[in-house]
């Protein structure tokens, strides 16, 4: 019977420091994915600040968006479906009129 109770309270010491040693590695694990996390947010943020100061340099050539240079697409098909063929021919390709809202009004 004491054979038993030492091998039991063995077993569980073990246990319990394995899932201790196991909690620790995920645990430095979770804090280095968010010290990641934080880095990649500051480093996507500081690029974003610097494209920003870059474009609004008259060198960068970028002007400002005008419903005259806005780009028109064709309406997509009703019937979700039937997909477009990838073998059309110039014959029966006919151009729609371009009467939709510019992209991103």
């Amino acid at each position: 019977m004491a054979f038993v109770l030492v091998a039991t309270t063995l077993v569980i010491y073990g246990w319990t420091v394995y899932s201790q040693q196991l909690w620790s590695q995920s645990y430095r694990k979770l804090q280095t994915l968010q010290r990641d996390e934080r880095q990649l947010t500051t480093t996507i943020e500081v690029l974003k600040n610097k494209m920003a100061q870059e474009a609004q340099k008259p060198a960068a050539g970028l002007v400002s968006p005008s419903p005259a240079s806005a780009i028109f697409l064709p309406p997509a098909p009703e019937d979700s479906s039937s997909l477009p063929s990838t073998t059309t021919s110039e014959s029966n390709f006919q151009p729609q009129q371009q009467d939709s809202a510019p992209i991103g009004y």
